[in-house]
């Protein structure tokens, strides 16, 4: 899996995290829900507990979905936050473990 252009991607707007993750996942023929922070609300995708490569992370954020991640293996997910470039962080950090939300696959 080539993430090489989705590296240092500057932040630029509002839900740009989810706009992010749909554009990887699109690289890699996978649709993603923008409708929603939450990808289990639509169709073809469930929750998972195992994360493996192009899974989405939820994160939480004031105790709600509110950020989201693509999963790229070895423990570690992509993002872009607010005001800062895209990228890779691992999910056992401690800003990021305790907000896990959920893990959630593309099942068509």
């Amino acid at each position: 899996m080539d993430l090489t252009d989705f590296i240092g991607v500057p932040y630029t707007g509002k839900r740009f995290c989810a706009v992010f993750a749909a554009q990887v996942l699109a690289r890699h023929g996978i649709p993603y829900p923008l409708h929603a922070l939450k990808p289990q609300d639509a169709a073809d995708w469930r929750p998972v507990d195992d994360p493996q490569p192009l899974d989405v992370v939820v994160f939480r954020i004031n105790g709600r979905p509110g950020h989201v991640g693509v999963c790229v293996g070895g423990g570690r997910f992509l993002h872009v936050e607010e005001g800062d470039t895209s990228c890779i962080e691992r999910l056992s950090s401690p800003a990021w473990r305790p907000r896990i939300e959920g893990f959630y696959r593309y099942r068509p």
